[in-house]
């Protein structure tokens, strides 16, 4: 009951609506700072100011990325996220990430994207 109670309270904090996409399996191209090291992620989630990625490769929380997401039709610029939490799960890393700065075209696909999916749920 105490667990229910503390998803409800997450979910009224948000300030913006969020999607579970991993079935879509989207893949996200991540770089730690300005390193030109790729890691790959897959999108689990998305919202307008927020990604939940899994990854092969652990990333600390408080670290700084670039990502590019591609959304269907649509792939993003690079946007500046820092990574708030990160959970192991089974030799994969589940991170949850804020983005510090996006370009208003690439929240504006963003959100598109997820009120064309919320749509097509109903």
């Amino acid at each position: 009951m105490e667990k229910d109670s503390r998803r409800k309270q997450e979910l009224e904090r948000r300030k913006s609506k969020r999607i579970n996409i991993l079935h879509l399996s989207l893949p996200v191209e991540i770089k730690i700072n300005n390193s030109q090291q790729v890691i790959p992620g897959i999108l689990l989630d998305i919202s307008l100011n927020n990604v939940g990625l899994l990854t092969f490769r652990e990333v600390k929380p408080d670290t700084i990325l670039n990502l590019s997401l591609s959304l269907h039709n649509i792939k993003t610029g690079l946007i500046k996220a820092k990574v708030i939490w990160v959970k192991e799960m089974q030799k994969t890393y589940r991170l949850g990430i804020k983005f510090i700065e996006i370009s208003d075209e690439d929240k504006k696909q963003i959100f598109e994207f997820i009120e064309s999916r919320l749509k097509e749920d109903f």
